[in-house]
């Protein structure tokens, strides 16, 4: 399967992939990179030193890599173990002696100080945080990649739930290395049970009228400090990060360098109270802070509770977004596949992301061709601009869809814009530049496309401000940039727009790079 860029162009509108003179820098690159598809090794190079917009579905958890949370885990302070019967660091029991040689196979519990000093403990709590080695294993509860995947959160929970800061130092620095310009980690901002703050209603239907009851009993009953809590928590996390990368300092880590902004996720198997609460605080804290750009929803898509209140979890956000118009809207939708759930649930969830949500990016969206009605409903999503980010090895580790039953390639043709992202890349033991290598390999991706594709992850995104191109279909720069990225009508733009300063700081990269 090969989707060359003429294609892609005519797809998507790409006149500025068209106009590219034969003797280009960017002609010679994409010959280069010809030249070298067959060679993983070369590839892989390639790939890593290209310039990549964004990833912008990542939850921030999840993202960072199973060492990492080893080493923080450590500390002595924090006592904290390891049990191999859960497979899981938690605290510690009382009395858990210090081993010289510690056993992370069949002792009670191991504490995390001297695992971390074990090449074969830090080897097994690996492959229990991630999907490193797995395979299915009934004694643990792991009959699938699904069952694996999920489980590995509340495993290393201990840890991650302390750790946003370190997380996000760890993120930047990943991503720095991959000359990443922009990233939009999902976490969560707090928890809100609303009986906590004495509103003991049930949330009483769907209708705007009951939906706006229910807000109004929270914000009677000081709601505001909820959200006032979120912002501290994400501030805080943003500034620490910053400071453990030396951001303000003479010697800034390359990490400074990456843009991070927060997408704030609610959780979908809760109550529906509790769900509507903790939905509620992240869009006013996105609304009113400048680190947040947006909400999206998680947990996984096929658990009872997230089938059964589907619907009415739409309705919540359809309502918030039409409150709070600039906040971003990016959802979870069509995570699912036959056979994992009844084929009634595979037929309307993406449908409803968009028609009743008012959705602005569809996260995985790999269920589009079981949907009623898919290919109006694709035409939409390509008419109006609704992105899809797509997420190869996720995909294929969850509900093993890959290859010709994933839809990317179908979403490419049609025009829909699209994106390549990691969503766990700690759990799932890869990186960006592996989903642009397996983007490239499975389908056929020239240079052009894969160029495209790292653009429109940053004309999607949250970032605040116009844009540098006329609109989503990337074919003409807007009349601010369009004579050059240094005249002094561009330059204003960039001083006033966030997605500017990320796009013109992304063509400088490729324009750098196609020089080589």
């Amino acid at each position: 399967m090969r989707i060359a860029s003429l294609v892609l162009a005519l797809a998507l509108g790409l006149g500025a992939c068209a106009g590219i003179s034969s003797d280009s820098p960017e002609s010679r690159t994409s010959a280069d990179f010809d030249s070298i598809r067959n060679d993983r090794t070369l590839t892989r190079s390639f790939l890593q030193a290209m310039p990549k917009g964004a990833d912008l579905h990542t939850h921030l958890s999840g993202a960072v890599y199973a060492e990492a949370y080893i080493r923080w885990a450590a500390d002595p302070d924090l006592q904290l173990c390891y049990d191999p019967g859960a497979r899981s660091i938690l605290a510690c029991a009382a009395h858990v002696p210090p081993m010289a040689k510690p056993d992370c196979q069949s002792a009670t519990q191991v504490r995390m100080s001297d695992a971390a000093g074990s090449d074969s403990c830090i080897a097994a709590i690996v492959d229990a945080l991630s999907m490193r080695n797995f395979r299915p294993n009934p004694l643990w509860g792991q009959r699938s990649g699904h069952d694996q995947f999920f489980a590995s959160f509340a495993r290393f929970g201990a840890i991650s739930g302390q750790s946003d800061a370190e997380s996000l130092a760890w993120l930047a620095r990943n991503a720095a290395l991959q000359n990443i310009v922009y990233v939009e980690p999902m976490f969560t901002l707090g928890w809100v049970n609303p009986a906590d703050l004495g509103v003991t209603q049930k949330l009483a239907g769907g209708s705007d009228a009951d939906l706006a009851a229910f807000e109004q009993a929270l914000l009677a009953q000081g709601f505001s400090k909820v959200v006032d809590a979120g912002a501290r928590k994400l501030n805080d996390a943003m500034a620490g990060a910053r400071s453990m990368m030396g951001c303000d300092g003479a010697n800034p880590e390359p990490g400074c360098n990456v843009t991070l902004r927060n997408l704030g996720q609610s959780i979908r198997t809760q109550p529906p109270e509790h769900v509507f609460a903790q939905v509620m605080m992240h869009f006013m804290v996105a609304d009113r802070e400048d680190l947040s750009v947006g909400v999206n929803f998680v947990a996984p898509e096929d658990y009872h509770v997230a089938l059964r209140d589907y619907s009415l979890h739409m309705k919540i956000f359809g309502y918030f977004k039409r409150k709070y118009g600039a906040v971003g809207l990016a959802l979870h939708a069509g995570e699912l596949w036959l056979g994992v759930v009844e084929l009634k649930d595979l037929t309307f969830h993406i449908r409803e992301a968009v028609e009743i949500a008012g959705v602005q990016r569809i996260g995985h969206g790999i269920d589009i061709g079981f949907e009623t009605g898919s290919d109006a409903l694709i035409e939409r999503m390509a008419r109006d601009g609704i992105a899809v980010e797509i997420n190869l090895s996720s995909n294929e580790q969850i509900l093993g869809v890959a290859g010709k039953d994933h839809p990317f390639p179908t979403y490419l043709k049609a025009g829909v814009p699209v994106m390549l992202s990691t969503d766990d890349e700690g759990v799932e033991r890869i990186d960006l530049t592996s989903q642009y290598q397996l983007a490239a390999e499975r389908y056929g991706l020239d240079y052009g496309v894969l160029k495209t594709l790292s653009r429109q992850s940053l004309e999607k995104s949250f970032l605040s401000g116009k844009s540098i191109w006329f609109d989503f279909r990337l074919s003409q720069l807007a009349g601010d940039c369009s004579n050059g990225f240094d005249t002094a009508a561009c330059k204003a733009l960039v001083r006033h727009s966030d997605k500017a300063r990320a796009q013109v700081k992304l063509e400088k990269l490729f324009q750098a790079f196609e020089a080589r």
